[in-house]
């Protein structure tokens, strides 16, 4: 059985943006450390972008992450700067043959949020992170995938770089639970989706910062409002929308936002659908692989299997984040439950990442 860590992530190094194009270079965000005798103690470095500063760790707009790696808490985690930045390729392997994972598809910290309001300079920032984590891609001989990013403000921009992106070793697209100021099932975005079901790729609705004026409303002291609802309103926009019916080979997986949500929004959608004499039920997009949801420890994960089936829960560890659903304890820790059938877990670890990337 190959085991597919479903979710898991990279701290964005300044070796990622010496990838950038030479016009933007003099651009590049920058890392900058600070004394950790401040109000964010161990989170003491900011990545510069056109004079802004990400993470925001206090006040409205906040964003919670742990890149740049030039921070105390990156030093304190147990995994090396090397395997958490992908600068050194080796030690992640090691890290993940510890725990007996064969493939992990990897997604961003810094770009879990909007970055510059300059498309131009965001599009070169995305292109420059896919160009790095393709390297990463085949120096790891395929073991690490990743999730694709895109400037989805600009749609035709977004295809393009996606089929480079594709021939580079992505096993995936991702999105926030909202483009900027567009709900995701908004049919602009349509031809998009439909080149990412040509090239046979998911598109990855991912815990996050992606819509900026929903950000500036909250707090940083947590990212409830702003970067998880998000993409449970992506979810309600997608299957309410007509894109399945429009693009019969697409999928869809939402991620790090756990599963308990899922029968409250099938609710939802169900009535939202029935007004609108939408005559397809939501369950049977679970049950023929065009939806997939991440699963966490601590949740009721059968209970939400009686409503959508065992084959769409998948599992990430989101190494090397330090978040509940950490590597070192998502193989064995699923294993060793009693409350599982072992075929159940044989699923979320294998078949069912398989048919949602692909592999």
């Amino acid at each position: 059985m190959i085991v597919i860590d479903a979710d898991a992530h990279v701290e964005e190094s300044q070796a990622m943006f010496d990838r950038l194009d030479k016009e933007f270079y003099s651009r590049r965000p920058l890392p900058v450390r600070f004394d950790g005798d401040t109000v964010v103690g161990k989170y003491n470095a900011v990545w510069l972008i056109e004079g802004e500063a990400y993470p925001k760790l206090v006040g409205k707009g906040g964003t919670i992450f742990r890149t740049p790696t030039l921070m105390e808490a990156a030093s304190l985690k147990g995994e090396s700067i090397g395997a958490q930045e992908m600068t050194d390729i080796g030690a992640r392997l090691r890290d993940m043959d510890k725990v007996k994972i064969d493939t992990q598809v990897v997604f961003p910290s810094l770009f879990l949020t909007t970055t510059a309001e300059d498309l131009s300079l965001e599009a070169a920032l995305l292109r420059a992170y896919n160009s790095f984590l393709g390297e990463c891609s085949a120096a790891s001989k395929g073991r690490i995938r990743f999730g694709a990013l895109v400037p989805i403000r600009d749609v035709d921009a977004s295809i393009k770089e996606l089929k480079r992106a594709a021939k580079m070793g992505a096993a995936a697209a991702m999105l926030h639970g909202m483009a900027w100021d567009k709900l995701l099932g908004d049919e602009s975005l349509f031809p998009f989706y439909e080149e990412a079901a040509n090239l046979n790729l998911p598109i990855c609705v991912h815990l996050g910062w992606g819509c900026p004026a929903m950000t500036d409303i909250f707090d940083a002291s947590t990212n409830f409002y702003s970067a998880i609802l998000p993409v449970t309103i992506g979810f309600h926009s997608i299957l309410t929308s007509r894109v399945f019916e429009s693009i019969p080979n697409l999928r869809f997986a939402f991620l790090e936002a756990g599963c308990g949500w899922v029968p409250y929004l099938v609710r939802q959608v169900r009535r939202d659908n029935a007004r609108r004499r939408k005559a397809r039920d939501p369950i049977e997009y679970f049950k023929t692989s065009r939806v997939f949801v991440t699963c966490e420890a601590d949740e009721d994960i059968n209970s939400v299997a009686e409503l959508i089936g065992e084959d769409s829960f998948v599992l990430g560890s989101d190494y090397p984040h330090g978040d509940p659903s950490r590597q070192e304890d998502m193989v064995a820790e699923f294993r060793e439950r009693k409350d599982f059938s072992p075929r159940m877990v044989e699923k979320m670890l294998s078949d069912n990442p398989k048919r949602l990337y692909g592999l």
